[in-house]
């Protein structure tokens, strides 16, 4: 599998994205982090016993609405993590909107996973959001959308699990991509010889006619 696989980290301010980043790169959990737009980490991780790259950019929720506008931003991503908060109603309609977004920009990436990732389970005492309440399809027209809820602070497995299956939708991907390309990279086309005796019986049939007229 050639190149990192670049993934795309958005959502609204202060929802803990770096916290679900750092945690699941480290497996640390950090409390304090510099206020940057845009940060990008890149580390190998082990994924079902094998090794890839990962490329993560985690986007500030506030330049969410300048990314917006740019068309290309999902056409050099293999996938998308998108994150709100249980305890904050206002970042799950902005990741609504974020994944209506991706839905109207399929095509760009018209097989985009995208993983919907609820944060801040250990504040279940906090949470203005229910259970049910979760609408993000499961596929939409090739976009395959994973969704479940954890917690950066106290859930180091799971938040390893999750990420670990939106990486597993790009590997699928890929590989399939490749295969594809290798089946027809390798149509048999024949050897010189075999050409050769092909275009001899199709000229032998007209010498036939001709001698038969």
């Amino acid at each position: 599998m050639k190149g990192p696989i670049q993934i795309l980290v958005l959502g609204k301010e202060g929802v803990g994205k770096t916290a679900l980043v750092v945690r699941f790169l480290t497996r640390r959990y950090l409390t304090e982090f510099a206020q940057l737009e845009e940060v990008t980490y890149e580390r190998p991780v082990y994924v079902d016993d094998r090794q890839v790259t990962l490329r993560i950019t985690d986007v500030s929720g506030k330049i969410l609405e300048r990314r917006s506008s740019s068309k290309e931003i999902f056409s050099k991503v293999d996938a998308v993590v998108v994150v709100y908060s249980i305890t904050d109603r206002q970042s799950y309609d902005v990741a609504e909107n974020i994944v209506d977004w991706l839905k109207r920009d399929r095509k760009s990436n018209p097989s985009l996973p995208v993983l919907v990732l609820g944060n801040k389970c250990d504040m279940d005492h906090l949470r203005v959001l229910s259970r049910s309440l979760n609408n993000f399809d499961s596929e939409y027209q090739g976009v395959v959308f994973l969704s479940t809820e954890c917690s950066a602070c106290e859930d180091s497995d799971g938040v390893v699990d999750a990420f670990h299956s939106l990486i597993r939708k790009v590997i699928e991907k890929r590989e399939g991509s490749t295969k594809s390309q290798r089946k027809l990279s390798h149509v048999p086309l024949g050897s010189p010889k075999q050409i050769r005796a092909t275009i001899k019986r199709r000229f032998s049939v007209f010498s036939r006619e001709r001698t038969t007229l």
